[in-house]
């Protein structure tokens, strides 16, 4: 029983781990441009310690996982919404000024001019904060440069202000913090991919899919009671041995 239960109770721990993931993939449904955590696969392992005469198998769970499958688009009227055509990554920072990735693009002027997105990172443009002085007018363009009309300016002659920084990250590369920003997993952030377009007057969705994420918490908790039923059996054949070896002796 004691082996049964330590492998089961260690199953529990990785099981309500994966259930606290979909939770929080549910709970960002509709966060504009969330990438939702992929449950990790809970395998086996076998270990032999030569100094001993027990072998112990333990449960165990995969490498952690981010889905960067491309979520869909919805059309705003606001000029300053913009959504990535296909993979790839805006970089930001966050309030530590710590660079991140974001497919967010609900993004507002501050009032120091400085752009930011609707979680209040920072867009990053140049390697530096994407500064837009007082204007009238701001256009997008598809490679991501950002143009303005200065107030006051007479025509329809636009400024550029910078270009909003986009790169692209393997899938394999991307991971989740502590503080719920992702990364890349090797630190790097590459240089500018000039082939990522940028969609105006949009937003990208979450890609978390709720009747998935419902399906696998009703799966999951499943896989928990079982565990408890696998628990309850061992503890009633322990019983059953024990009740045989005192009325053999």
């Amino acid at each position: 029983m004691d082996r049964i239960s330590q492998i089961s109770l260690n199953t529990m721990r990785l099981l309500s781990d994966n259930q606290k993931i979909t939770a929080a993939n549910l709970a960002n449904l509709n966060t504009i441009g969330f990438r939702r955590d992929v449950n990790t696969a809970i395998g086996s392992a076998f270990l032999i310690d030569p100094k001993s005469y027990e072998d112990r198998v333990f449960a165990r769970r995969g490498a952690a996982g981010v889905d960067t499958t491309v979520s869909n688009l919805i059309s705003t009227d606001r000029p300053l919404d913009v959504a990535i055509s296909g993979s790839g990554f805006m970089v930001a920072t966050n309030q530590k000024g710590e660079k991140i990735l974001t497919r967010r693009g609900d993004m507002a002027v501050r009032a120091d001019g400085k752009l930011k997105l609707g979680d209040d990172t920072l867009v990053q443009g140049g390697g530096g904060d994407l500064t837009i002085p007082p204007h009238e007018k701001i256009e997008i363009g598809q490679d991501g440069t950002i143009s303005y009309k200065p107030v006051g300016a007479e025509g329809n002659t636009l400024l550029v202000a910078g270009r909003i920084d986009l790169i692209n990250i393997p899938a394999n590369n991307v991971v989740r913090g502590l503080d719920g920003f992702l990364r890349p997993k090797d630190g790097r952030f590459p240089a500018n991919d000039a082939t990522i377009k940028i969609v105006s007057n949009s937003l990208e969705t979450s890609n978390v899919d709720a009747v998935e994420s419902m399906v696998e918490i009703i799966q999951t908790q499943r896989s928990y009671e079982m565990q408890i039923k696998l628990i309850k059996t061992a503890q009633d054949l322990d019983d059953q041995t024990s009740k045989l070896m005192r009325s053999s002796s």
